[in-house]
């Protein structure tokens, strides 16, 4: 009899910690899972990139250890006049064994709701730049209000956040004509066996809308995106868990 020496793998918990109080142990950690998936990166960058944010959130396995991360920072601007509070989305990785679970979404849900809950009236938008499919599906099946999209234009006013946040952080890479941040040098980019599109996924229609406006993804090229921020946005995922709870097969009573 032999024993299997892959670890189980466990339910991901996520914690979310100022970057502040990461220690240099845990920041190794984040680089070598970050290396892993992305490449033309160097340390140097993501450690700029990583104390430039306020938040990140980690997602770990009990018995493994970090599975996944995603750091955040807050901040506000005004826009025409009118002042926004942005949620910026930076580096982001969930190790490969745990796609499908949802630690990372319920914890940013939180963690939007605590941001929105301190800018009662002010418009709170999560900003999004993504070179992965997947990423941007996180937005399209989380947000109800979210753009750019497959079904309807962006508004006038939406997409002159979008611009206005893109042109001040990410300056001459900013393409509006596109919707996407394209680099004259690497940025980073995804490894060529990490999540690719092939032919059966473009049947979704926000994958092959995805595809369609960021064609140059797997080149490093970054999507531009706003999520509104709302009470709708945690009534319509609370209804969403209720619906998959409905749907979920029972398991069948033993009898013995």
């Amino acid at each position: 009899m032999t024993t299997d020496p892959r670890p189980t793998l466990g339910r991901l918990r996520a914690r979310t910690v100022p970057v502040r109080a990461l220690t240099p142990h845990v920041q190794d950690a984040l680089w070598a899972l970050f290396a892993r998936y992305y490449a033309d990166v160097d340390r140097p960058t993501f450690q700029r990139d990583l104390a430039a944010k306020d938040h990140v959130i980690l997602l770990e396995d009990p018995a493994a250890g970090l599975a996944g991360f995603s750091t955040l920072q807050v901040y506000d601007r005004a826009v025409h006049g009118r002042r926004v509070v942005c949620v910026f989305s930076g580096d982001t990785v969930i190790d490969r064994a745990y796609w499908g679970q949802t630690a990372l979404q319920r914890a940013f849900l939180a963690y939007t709701m605590r941001v929105k809950a301190a800018h009662p009236l002010t418009p709170v938008y999560w900003f999004l730049i993504t070179k992965g499919y997947k990423t941007y599906l996180l937005l399209t099946r989380n947000f109800p209000e979210h753009w750019p999209r497959h079904d309807r234009p962006t508004p006038a006013w939406q997409a002159a956040v979008m611009d206005a946040l893109a042109r001040e952080r990410f300056g001459d890479a900013w393409r509006p004509d596109l919707g996407l941040l394209r680099f004259s040098s690497p940025a980073g980019r995804l490894r060529d066996d990490v999540a690719p599109i092939d032919p059966a996924l473009l049947a979704a229609p926000d994958v092959a809308y995805f595809a369609q406006r960021n064609p140059g993804h797997a080149h490093g090229d970054e999507l531009v995106c706003l999520g509104h921020i709302g009470l709708d946005l945690a009534s319509s995922y609370l209804a969403k868990l209720a619906r998959r709870r409905l749907t979920r097969p029972r398991k069948a009573l033993a009898v013995g």
